[in-house]
This record gives structure tokens, C-alpha cells and sequence, in this order.
């Protein structure tokens, strides 16, 4: 997430009219909600999904290729 922070403070500046100082002192359950109620033009979602990341897990690697474990 904070390889794309200037896409998430435009996103909740353009969908919730979040000010970054509104944003520093906000609740984590709130930005999660602000974060999944984000509307079709917003850039943090499209960029997450594009974000690689690490997984070792042979069962989370089974879950996300569709390929079952031996």
C-alpha cells in the first residue's frame, strides 16, 4: 500500500473528499472502509492488483493457481 500512497490520498481526496490531515488521524477501521467503497475511477485498486507479491505458502500458492498440492 505505500508503494502507492499519492494514488490512495488522491483517490479518497476525489471519492471522499479526505484531506490528508483528515487521513493521518483516521481510524484503520475507517480507511478500510473508505478503501472498499472506492469508486470505478480509482487508481489504488487497479495498481494493487498489478503488485506482485512474495508467496511461499504451498497452499496459498495451490488457492491462487488452481493448481492442487501433491
Amino acid at each position: 500500500m505505500i508503494r502507492h500512497w499519492a494514488a490512495v490520498e488522491g483517490d479518497l481526496s476525489r471519492d471522499h473528499q479526505v484531506a490528508p490531515d483528515q487521513l493521518a488521524r483516521m481510524s484503520t477501521r475507517r480507511f478500510l472502509t473508505l478503501i472498499a467503497t472506492l469508486g470505478e475511477q480509482a487508481r489504488f485498486p487497479r495498481l494493487w492488483q498489478r503488485t506482485p507479491r512474495r508467496v511461499d505458502d504451498p497452499q496459498e500458492i495451490a488457492r491462487i493457481t488452481g493448481i492442487p498440492t501433491d
